[in-house]
């Protein structure tokens, strides 16, 4: 699968630049070498299912063309993970390798080793033949923003498919701003794969180290979710350093609020803005660039035959899906083609349909259904937030009340913040406005998203 893309873009760009990281500059032909060292030694181990755990690198993306390569079923971990965490989510996925970077003993039943030792086995192997066209599984963690992860099941074959291919895009160069544990980082990849464009694979997760390398190597396109929008425009306008390559904005994975919209807008004046709507179950959607927050009405219009439809019950959106995944590790059968629950909660007004939030992220006051996303965007727009997370916060009498915990933008002055929200929330009804307002140094991110289970 992947090594056939690479030889494409290899033939009609020879020697342009596939991936760009802070050591590693590849060709596609200088990215299937690699990938067929890992290979080898995948296929000479006899691993049937890999689990990887390194940051975002083109070492880690030259170790997924190996494993397709070797037919072996994969999965990249959180790095972000503990050594327990990474202990059960070997567990879930049934892992028998554990690829990874961290120094000392690792707690899993398997064998543990790091990328270096891997390579060598390859060299000392030989390089796997890239001829054969390999389809094999890719297994996804669910980010965990709202429960116990689950393990998704692809085939290369079926993530490849859901990639719209497009002249336009040959020359493009896309900013790395998923994590590629993240089902948008892959697709992210694949994107690129596809489309024959080049990858900027940053130094760090971090978002100043994002900006960095967008800049340096002329970024045009960056998809990244709503939080890492938000901490960008902070830094963005505290450093007073524009994005001057940059064409479009594609937003996705959370739900994109008008307030966003317009400081994007702001921010960046001529630049295309586009959302995207996916899930790690049902795959690419939709995507939209009219510039409004939502989905346009049409799409619960889609013919029959249509890759995806949807459709609206009792305010949850539900999603059916030819290309999306074939289930859960360790379901029987493939469920592609079958109407699902997306657990996101929706409202007509007009022509679009507006997201309100997860299923799981309501607030019962009192006996009263408050949406946090609908109090986060109004919060937001208070002089001096950087980032907000509206929940419940249990009460005697009420049941729950509405809490927003702040993270406020450097130099932000915190004296008379309370009341500030207080205020801004009157336009808000009584149940939705916020009782308690916190200043917290950090909100628990997983994958560039708010976590809001616990």
């Amino acid at each position: 699968m992947i090594a056939g893309l690479l030889q494409r873009i290899e033939a009609d760009f020879p020697g342009r630049k596939l991936i760009i990281g802070g050591h590693s500059n590849w060709t596609p032909t200088e990215c299937l070498a690699e990938a067929a060292l890992y290979g080898a030694a995948l296929s000479d181990r006899g691993t049937r299912c890999l689990a990887i755990h390194l940051p975002d690198s083109p070492e880690l993306l030259a170790l997924l063309c190996g494993a397709n390569l070797a037919g072996v079923t994969v999965c990249v971990l959180n790095h972000d993970s503990e050594a327990g965490q990474i202990a059960e989510s070997l567990r879930t996925m049934e892992g028998d390798l554990l690829v990874t970077d961290l120094g000392g003993p690792v707690p899993v039943d398997c064998p543990v080793v790091g990328p270096a030792e891997l390579r060598e086995t390859g060299l000392q192997s030989g390089p796997l033949s890239t001829a054969e066209d390999v389809d094999s599984e890719f297994l996804v963690l669910t980010s965990g923003t709202t429960g116990r992860p689950k393990c998704v099941r692809y085939l290369w074959s079926d993530l490849i498919r859901q990639v719209r291919p497009s002249a336009r895009s040959h020359g493009m160069r896309w900013l790395l701003a998923y994590h590629l544990n993240h089902f948008a980082g892959i697709q992210m990849f694949l994107h690129v794969l596809v489309n024959r464009a080049a990858l900027v694979v940053p130094e760090s997760g971090s978002v100043s180290d994002m900006l960095a390398a967008a800049r340096k190597n002329e970024v045009t396109h960056i998809s990244a979710s709503p939080t890492f929008w938000r901490f960008a425009i902070a830094q963005l306008q505290a450093e007073k350093q524009p994005l001057p390559g940059l064409q479009q904005i594609t937003l996705g994975s959370e739900v994109v609020t008008p307030s966003l919209l317009d400081s994007l807008k702001e921010v960046f004046p001529k630049v295309r803005i586009s959302q995207v709507y996916a899930s790690t179950e049902a795959g690419s959607c939709v995507a939209v660039s009219d510039g409004r927050a939502g989905l346009p009405v049409s799409i619960l219009d889609y013919k029959e035959d249509a890759p995806v439809r949807f459709r609206i019950e009792d305010g949850e959106l539900f999603i059916y899906s030819r290309h999306g995944m074939r289930g859960f590790l360790g379901d029987q059968g493939n469920v592609q083609g079958e109407w699902r629950a997306t657990g996101d909660l929706v409202r007509i007004e007009g022509d679009r349909i507006i997201f309100l939030g997860r299923q799981s992220e309501l607030i019962n006051v009192g006996g009263v259904k408050v949406h946090p996303v609908n109090v986060e965007d109004v919060v937001a727009t208070v002089e001096g937030v950087k980032l907000v997370k509206a929940y419940g916060h249990p009460n005697a009498i009420m049941g729950q009340i509405v809490a927003v915990d702040l993270v406020l933008e450097d130099g932000a002055d915190e004296e008379g913040i309370e009341e500030r929200v207080f205020e801004a929330c009157l336009s808000l009804d009584r149940h939705s406005r916020p009782r308690l307002v916190n200043v917290v140094e950090e909100l628990d991110i997983i994958n560039r998203k708010i976590v809001r289970s616990g």
